[in-house]
C-alpha cells in the first residue's frame, strides 16, 4: 500500500491565515507611502517651476502672470501645471504654490 503524502487542509489553512494577516500589515502601509510620494513629488514640481519662473524672468525681463505663460513660452510642459496628487500650481508674485 503506498502512503499518500500531501499537505493537510489544517496545514493550509494556517498557510493561508499567516498571508492574509501579512497582506494585512503591509497594505495599509503602502497605500500610506503613497500619499508621501505624491506629496513629496508635488513639492518637487513647484521646485522646478520656481526655477523656471526665475529663467522666464531673466529672458522674458518681466515675471510670468500664470502657468500657462510658462508653458506658452515652453519652459515647463502642460501637464506640470498639476501635482500629482491633484493640486493646480499657480503663481503669485513669483512663486509657485500648489493648491
Amino acid at each position: 500500500m503506498h502512503k499518500v503524502t500531501g499537505f493537510t487542509l489544517i496545514e493550509m489553512m494556517f498557510v493561508v491565515s499567516i498571508i492574509v494577516i501579512l497582506m494585512l500589515l503591509v497594505i495599509p502601509n503602502v497605500t500610506s507611502k503613497t500619499a508621501m510620494v505624491k506629496e513629496k513629488g508635488c513639492q518637487a514640481l513647484v521646485d522646478v517651476i520656481d526655477a523656471q519662473i526665475q529663467l522666464y524672468e531673466i529672458n522674458e525681463g518681466h515675471l510670468p502672470g500664470s502657468v500657462s505663460d510658462l508653458i506658452s513660452g515652453g519652459y515647463i510642459e502642460p501637464n506640470q501645471g498639476v501635482c500629482p496628487n491633484g493640486n493646480a500650481i499657480s503663481i503669485s508674485n513669483g512663486q509657485a504654490y500648489a493648491g
